[in-house]
């Protein structure tokens, strides 16, 4: 097909070649015939897992509600079955499709199955700042918490708020 092309338009260049405007026209349509033919259409492919590819599989998400302190220990991400989540400023989170951040071995594995105000705010991962403690805040840690809160707000769901947390600042 391509050849076809090819020829036709090589013997009607060789004989326009009088004319730079037919010759520049003659050129233009191959182009555009060319595109069509080699032209791959985005719209109809569809990206599809290969084979050896796998969907990440995430446990229901958390049904809403509020707990305790305990009750939110569990969830940890030590155990995949169980949904992932974190509390910032006493309200809790479900994370869990942050897993490969929050889950076990994750950077963040520590902020999981605690209010972990603190840290936040601090943006530290020492294990003295892992708590709701946010008294003694000045207004740019409290501005990086409520960063954080935000953040949580826009990209995962909200479980509850946690009944004997400890968090002491402003909601």
């Amino acid at each position: 097909c391509v050849a076809l092309v090819v020829d036709a338009m090589s013997s009607i260049t060789i004989g326009a070649l009088e004319s730079p405007w037919l010759t520049f026209l003659c050129t233009l349509v191959f182009i555009i015939i060319a595109r069509r033919v080699f032209a791959v259409d985005n719209r109809s492919h569809k990206a599809t897992p290969s084979e050896d590819e796998e969907e990440e599989v995430f446990p229901d998400p958390m049904p809403a509600g509020d707990m305790t302190r305990r009750e939110l220990a569990k969830y940890d991400g030590s155990d995949e079955t169980k949904p992932i989540l974190i509390a910032a400023k006493g309200v809790v989170y479900d994370v869990t499709r942050g897993r490969d951040f929050y889950g076990k071995g994750g950077p963040y594995n520590c902020f999981t199955g605690i209010d972990c105000s603190r840290a936040l705010g601090k943006v530290s991962l020492d294990k003295e700042n892992l708590c709701a403690d946010v008294k003694d805040f000045a207004a740019s840690e409290r501005d990086v918490l409520n960063d954080w809160v935000a953040k949580f707000n826009a990209k995962y769901p909200v479980v509850g708020k946690l009944t004997d947390g400890k968090y002491n600042g402003k909601f």
